[in-house]
Formats: structure tokens, sequence, C-alpha cells
């Protein structure tokens, strides 16, 4: 398994992340290692859902220039049914 050095860790941010994993009963490297892991699988989602939205997007259709606008067409719907 490779081993990763970080340098340069602000104080504050080891300090906190300490606490974190001594609360959590874990090493500091287990509890660094499972925030790696979680925000890789965030990058993830967000790279996939942000790979969604870029295809509706693209497949998205501009309305008709004659198109009526929604508040008319809720009008009509509510017209007919009452």
């Amino acid at each position: 398994m490779p081993t990763l050095y970080v340098r340069q860790i602000p104080d504050r941010l080891y300090q906190q992340a300490r606490k974190i994993a001594m609360a959590q009963g874990r090493s500091l490297s287990a509890y660094i290692v499972t925030v790696l892991e979680q925000a890789i699988e965030d990058e993830k989602l967000r790279r996939t859902r942000s790979k969604a939205l870029s295809n509706i997007r693209r497949r998205r259709r501009p309305l008709p220039a004659n198109a009526p606008d929604s508040v008319t067409i809720v009008r009509q719907v509510r017209g007919d049914h009452e």
C-alpha cells in the first residue's frame, strides 16, 4: 500500500483533524483516509451530476416564438375544469 506524505498542513487544520480522530476513537491516519475517500466519492458524484446536467442542457430546445406563456396555459386549464 502506498504511503502519502502531506507537507505544510496548517496547524489549525491538523489540530482539528487530530481532535476529531480522537473523538471517533481512530488514529489520525485512519481518519484522514476516511476523509479522503469521502472527498473522492463526493467529487465523482459531482462530476456525474454535472455531466447529466450538461446533457440535459444540450438536449433542451427553445420554445417557439409564438408559444403561450405558462400563466396563459394555467388559466386555460383552470377555466376548462371549472
